[in-house]
C-alpha cells in the first residue's frame, strides 16, 4: 500500500514499506510530481525498510538552489525521524541535492547510494533538462517530453515510441505542476556542481549509473567516486538513464542490508 503526504516544512512524500529502518529516496526531476507508481522500482527494498519517497516543496521562491533544497530535507530528517539517521537514495536530480546533504549534514545520513547522479550533469543533459522545464512551464507538456528524445537509448524505433509514450503519459503527471517551480529546479540544476564538496562526504557512497547515461557520463561518474573518501562505482553496461534493474537492485540491497 501507498499512501501520500507532507511533512510539515512542506516536503511531499510517498510512502510504502514495512521495515523497521527508515529509506528516504530523493526523486529525480525537474518537477516535484510524485506517483504511487514510481514506488515500484523500489518495492524490493520493502521487507527492509519503511521507505520515502521525497520531492521538492510547491512554491519554491525565483532563487532556489539544490543546496537550500537540501536544508529541506535535512530539516525532514531533523524534525520527523528524530534526527536519527537514515539510509538515503538520491536518484538522478535527487542525488544532486544528497551529496549537499551528507557533505554539510553527515550525522543524519548513514548510507547513501547515489543513483544516475555526479557532482554535476553534463552540459548538454543540464541544457537539456532547462529545455524540458521551459516547455512545460509553458504549458507544452507534450513537447517537453518529446524534447527529452536525445536522453533516450535503443534504435530509432525504441527511442520513437518511447519519446511518443512519455509525451502522453507524462504530460498528465506535468499538468500538476507549478509552473514556476519547474523553473527554478531547471536553473538550480544548471547551476549546480558539487565537486569541491565530495571529500566531505565520509559516510559510505555506492555510486550506481549506466554507462550510456546521457546525464552522468563514465568520466563525471569517475571524478565523482575519486572525490568521495569511501565510495564505491559501478557502472553497468548498455544502460542509459533510465531504471538500472536487477543488477541494481542486487547491488544496492547488499549495500544498504549486507
Amino acid at each position: 500500500m501507498v499512501e501520500k503526504g507532507t511533512f510539515r516544512n512542506g516536503v511531499p512524500y510517498i510512502r510504502f514499506g514495512k521495515g523497521v529502518k527508515s529509506l528516504l529516496i530523493f526523486c529525480g526531476g525537474p518537477g516535484n510530481y510524485l506517483s504511487s507508481s514510481m514506488s515500484k522500482e523500489f518495492n524490493f527494498l520493502g521487507k527492509h525498510y519503511t521507505i520515502f519517497m521525497v520531492s521538492r516543496k510547491s512554491g519554491l521562491p525565483k532563487v532556489y538552489s539544490t543546496m537550500d533544497m537540501a536544508e529541506d530535507f535535512a530539516a525532514v530528517i531533523r524534525n520527523d525521524f528524530n534526527g536519527e539517521p537514515v539510509d538515503v537514495i538520491g536518484e538522478s536530480y535527487g542525488g544532486l541535492i544528497a551529496q549537499h546533504l551528507a557533505a554539510n549534514h553527515p550525522t543524519l545520513i548513514r548510507r547513501l547510494v547515489l543513483s544516475m547522479s555526479a557532482y554535476r550533469f553534463s552540459e548538454e543533459g543540464a541544457k537539456l533538462d532547462m529545455q524540458f522545464a521551459q516547455l512545460a512551464s509553458q504549458g507544452k507538456t507534450r513537447a517537453a517530453f518529446r524534447s527529452l528524445t536525445p536522453m533516450l537509448t535503443g534504435n530509432r524505433v525504441k527511442r520513437h515510441l518511447l519519446s511518443f509514450f512519455m509525451s502522453i503519459f507524462g504530460s498528465r503527471i506535468l499538468n500538476t505542476q507549478n509552473p514556476q517551480d519547474l523553473l527554478v529546479e531547471g536553473k538550480a540544476e544548471v547551476m549546480h556542481n558539487s565537486r569541491n564538496q565530495l571529500s566531505h562526504i565520509l559516510i559510505p557512497t555506492l555510486i550506481v549509473a549506466g554507462d550510456r547515461d546521457y546525464f552522468c557520463p563514465a568520466e563525471l561518474l569517475r571524478e565523482t567516486a575519486s572525490g568521495i573518501p569511501n565510495a564505491k562505482l559501478v557502472i553497468y553496461e548498455g544502460k542509459g538513464h533510465e531504471p538500472l534493474g536487477k543488477r541494481f537492485q542486487q547491488d544496492t540491497l547488499a549495500f544498504l542490508v549486507g
